[in-house]
């Protein structure tokens, strides 16, 4: 049945009455009820919805992109995006596609060109479109995504490369978007629960200013007014009149010394032994320490799994394992199991001697895999269990972090309610005699 036939149909035995708009049919054409909207907005609000989402801009390849003959503003837009960030997220999605496309037997050219067309992320559309286009020049896709080191680190690189030359791209690209999903996925825990004490810290300190700022003056003329002396005053209010003072009349060199400190902070993090001692430091914060040194041993294990299940050799996928974390006394370490698997040492052996950074019972599991000739099954293991561990550790810490900012809230309160309340009482005392 044509469009005609319905419409026949429709204005027979169509029921309902006709509005300024235009018409609106009910249609039975056997099979279901359906409506047809014949009025003058009904073609504009279709050619709108072919518009929507659809992205009307330059397609940027880098080499072959000038912007020297773009306006100002494209030009600022231009390096804007340029410098932006690539998420975790955003890759892990990527290589999630990208390894359907792949095992659905589209090329890689083909597979990324169309990616590129539909990445949300500015930057990300660009490098994808770049790497089609060389790509499509013939270059593998390791040589293509290796210009970009700052958003494909040396560990992806190396799964992507593997998988090319053993022929299980699709297989790797999966195995790879979902180590990069888990760890996107801890990361938002992680940052979770470190934003909930950081937020109460920060209003904490912000009515405070405001309290010593703006309102105590105006209650410090108050008790002037009353007759209410200094020496009469509580201590915690003394305590805070004296805050107020050095807030108000030495703010300049507050800041001052606030940069000062940052600016040593940051000339000794830069030194080697510094930022040695800082990363060392970090692993011994109390509650937070242990969280982090399951957070590394977590990532280390998985990626070594990986990459040996990628057919990487042992000493290169400890390499890259290695520089995929960010802790330098976990590189230090690492990179010392290097030598000496190099002089016939196992994995398992180099660490057994750091029961502080790499567990006794991690180390027995990596023995027992070396052993089996099983390693990479088994790190997998690991980084399974581990998983458990550090969301047993986070929900721990936050079981803990909640109470503790809710008592500490409450002595800011009690403080801050003692320190203007009490005056105010010893006030109401002197008018009243």
């Amino acid at each position: 049945m044509d469009f005609d036939e319905l419409q026949i149909k429709a204005n027979a035995q169509s029921q309902v009455p006709q509005t300024d708009s235009g018409k609106h049919i009910l249609v039975d054409d056997g099979d279901a009820d359906f409506y047809v909207y014949d009025a003058p907005f009904a073609r504009e609000v279709l050619e709108m919805l072919k518009h929507e989402g659809q992205k009307d801009e330059e397609k940027v390849i880098y080499g072959v992109y000038d912007s020297s003959s773009k306006s100002l503003f494209t030009r600022i837009n231009d390096f804007l995006i340029d410098n932006s960030k690539v998420s975790v997220r955003d890759k892990a999605y990527f290589f999630h596609l990208l390894g359907i496309m792949v095992d659905a037997g589209i090329p890689v050219v083909n597979a990324v060109e169309s990616l590129a067309n539909h990445a949300e992320n500015p930057r990300l559309r660009r490098i994808l479109h770049t790497i089609s286009y060389n790509c499509a020049g013939g270059a593998p896709l390791t040589d293509a995504m290796m210009r970009f080191d700052d958003v494909f680190d040396e560990a992806e690189l190396g799964i992507i490369k593997a998988g090319e030359a053993s022929g299980k791209l699709n297989i790797m690209l999966r195995k790879l978007a979902e180590q990069l999903e888990k760890r996107n996925e801890l990361n938002s825990k992680l940052w979770g629960a470190a934003v909930y004490p950081i937020a109460v810290l920060v209003v904490l300190i912000a009515v405070s200013i405001g309290m010593l700022v703006w309102i105590l003056p105006t209650l410090l003329n108050l008790f002037k007014e009353g007759g209410v002396t200094f020496d009469k005053l509580p201590f915690v209010t003394r305590v805070l009149i004296g805050l107020q003072d050095v807030l108000v009349g030495y703010w300049w060199l507050i800041l001052v010394l606030i940069f000062i400190a940052y600016a040593v902070f940051q000339a000794y993090k830069s030194t080697d032994r510094g930022a040695f001692m800082l990363d060392y430091y970090k692993l011994k914060i109390p509650f937070a320490g242990d969280l982090v040194r399951k957070v590394f041993v977590l990532r280390f294990v998985g990626m070594l799994g990986l990459l040996i299940e990628s057919g990487l050799p042992v000493i290169r996928s400890l390499k890259i394992s290695g520089n995929s974390i960010t802790n330098r006394v976990y590189k230090l370490k690492i990179q010392e199991s290097i030598g000496n698997v190099k002089a016939g040492k196992k994995i398992s052996e180099s660490l057994e001697d750091t029961n502080f950074l790499f567990p006794h019972e991690v180390v027995q599991m990596m023995n027992i895999g070396e052993k089996s000739a099983n390693l990479a099954s088994i790190s997998e293991k690991i980084s399974v269990q581990y998983q458990k561990e550090v969301d047993n550790s986070l929900r721990k810490m936050i079981a803990v972090f909640e109470p503790a900012m809710i008592l500490v809230v409450g002595v800011f309160v009690a403080l801050l309610a003692l320190a203007i309340m009490a005056p105010i009482f010893n006030l109401n005392s002197v008018i009243a005699k």
